[in-house]
């Protein structure tokens, strides 16, 4: 994906009317094309001759050298979204347990959605996820403080308490944002394993322009929408977070899919399970913004899938249990879901991962003693690197870096 670079940024956003710029295909009468280019959001298209010739959005823009043509799209007023009243009853209902996609807030916010099912942090706290501006009102918000689902603006009180406030990104104005994220200490039982109207949450992967994907979420305002990604690595402003807006770098950009209340909520691939790519958090009539799964876990760490979704037991393509023919389900399933995200295509290959990481050809083989893995990757064909990842004593996968090498063996 091209980079932006930072002075073609600040030029092209110092614009009349221009709210950010991102990565995207050049869009015509609203369809994607195949053409790269610089998307310019706007709040509201003008034509050039109300314009002074200094500002009008360049036809082309100089990338590091590759001249890529701009395209200005209109997104309106983007902010982070208030509840409006919800579209579906059950959603605003108290639920225990409770399925992702349905009311929640911090006792002093109206409402917004939980996000996520069970998850698990690096340091094996299980928690939901949602916003910062949902469950952590800036300014208000405490280590410990009450989460109801559903929210007050639903009729939640102090009853109904769902979670504990366990840490959260403090969403500035006086400099950018990376993510508007919170996660939120539960209890397992009270979560179920199922994102309302659309099933599992098996894992996350990261979107992109230059698939022709639909993207689906569930919220607590709307229910269940579809869309399409518009832009990535976006720098926008963004209202509802003070006087003055807020700015977020390295967002993602879809058509609209979501009202105020939606904030919270997971979007993703549903293909066949599904997958999520953003944490929803503002929008407008004409665009939602998301925060990447991968801005979410450089915030807050590691986070893994939890239960039969997201170990490998519900249909998945991992064994079950450790043996000489295959890794465990849990580390097995969320092993494969780091490597396809970083590296795309993977491959079960004999109880390991085979992946095409150009310009190597990767064989990752888990186990739960180090040794035996090693032992293992050795006897790999001679053009691989073979690469051994132990599963320690409660099948967790190793607090590592976005690669996935822990023991290096040569072939």
């Amino acid at each position: 994906m091209v980079e932006i670079p930072e002075s073609v940024r600040d030029r092209l956003e110092s614009l009349p009317h221009v709210v950010g710029t991102g990565v995207g295909k050049k869009r015509v009468d609203g369809r994607k094309t195949d053409e790269d280019c610089v998307v310019v959001f706007v709040d509201r298209k003008v034509a050039e001759t109300q314009l002074d010739d200094e500002e009008v959005v360049p036809r082309s823009v100089d990338c590091d050298g590759e001249t890529l043509p701009t395209d200005v799209q209109e997104v309106g007023d983007v902010t982070a979204l208030a509840a409006e009243p919800a579209r579906e009853a059950e959603r605003t209902e108290r639920l225990r347990p409770a399925p992702a996609g349905v009311s929640l807030a911090h006792p002093s916010v109206s409402a917004g959605t939980m996000g996520s099912t069970l998850l698990e942090t690096e340091s094996g706290d299980r928690v939901v996820l949602t916003n910062a501006h949902v469950a952590a009102p800036i300014g208000e918000a405490s280590e410990g403080d009450l989460v109801l689902q559903p929210g007050p603006a639903d009729g939640g009180d102090a009853s109904d308490e769902i979670g504990r406030l366990l840490e959260w990104t403090e969403v500035t104005t006086e400099a950018p944002n990376a993510t508007d994220s919170a996660l939120v200490s539960v209890d397992p039982d009270d979560v179920e394993e199922e994102v309302l109207g659309i099933g599992p949450l098996v894992g996350f992967t990261e979107p992109a322009i230059d698939a022709d994907e639909e993207y689906t979420k569930s919220g607590r305002t709307t229910g269940v929408t579809t869309g399409e990604l518009r832009g990535r690595d976006a720098r926008i402003r963004v209202g509802g977070y003070g006087a003055r807006p807020a700015v977020f770098e390295g967002v993602d950009l879809f058509t609209p899919m979501g009202e105020g209340g939606d904030s919270g909520s997971l979007i993703g691939i549903d293909d066949g399970g599904f997958r999520a790519t953003d944490l929803l958090f503002a929008g407008s009539p004409e665009a939602t913004i998301g925060v990447p799964i991968a801005a979410l876990e450089a915030e807050h760490g590691e986070l893994s899938v939890v239960g039969e979704s997201g170990n490998g037991e519900d249909g998945g393509d991992v064994p079950d249990e450790t043996d000489e023919d295959g890794p465990a389900g849990g580390f097995g399933r969320r092993l494969r879901d780091r490597l396809e995200r970083h590296h795309g295509d993977v491959r079960e290959e004999n109880g390991a991962f085979r992946v095409d990481a150009w310009p190597l050809d990767l064989l990752v083989v888990p186990g739960e003693d180090p040794d035996w893995a090693a032992e293992r990757a050795r006897g790999s064909d001679a053009d691989a690197v073979a690469i051994a990842v132990p599963v320690d004593t409660d099948g967790r996968l190793p607090a590592i870096p976005a690669g996935v090498a822990v023991v290096r063996v040569d072939p």
